[in-house]
């Protein structure tokens, strides 16, 4: 889903996030990105600092910045994982609707506009990974 073969961007680990970040994101690549979480135009816009007004007047090649493109990245690991622990993308993207008690009866969709809180998120689904309820 990251690889763009037109740009010469191929993801094959972690590191090369990296790369791909500094080159940035194409808006192609943040709609499959939200195709593929189930996330909202107007949610990922809050999330990424960028007005849904600003994001609908982008064309497909258009090239996100690297904060935005980082943020984006960081949010797709975290989905990835979310489908992983879950084993259903149903449930996971339920589970990330609703007030969760290990988090401050907050719900983890809203906390994905900072790395902190994605980092949060993501230690709470290891902890549901290994059984670890809080």
């Amino acid at each position: 889903m990251l690889s763009d073969k037109s740009r010469g961007i191929s993801v094959r680990n972690r590191r090369d996030y990296i790369n791909l970040s500094r080159k940035g994101l194409s808006y192609r690549q943040l709609i499959e990105i939200l195709e593929y979480t189930n996330i909202s135009m107007k949610q990922i816009s809050k999330m990424i600092a960028l007005s849904d007004r600003q994001l609908a007047r982008y064309d497909d090649d258009k090239i996100l910045k690297t904060d935005s493109s980082a943020h984006l990245i960081q949010i797709l690991e975290l989905y990835q994982f979310g489908y992983y622990v879950f084993e259903d993308r149903e449930k996971f993207q339920s589970w990330m609707n609703s007030e969760i008690r290990g988090l401050g009866y907050l719900k983890p969709i809203d906390l994905l506009d900072t790395p902190f809180g994605i980092q949060d998120v993501t230690n709470e689904l290891g902890r549901l990974e290994y059984g670890v309820y809080s």
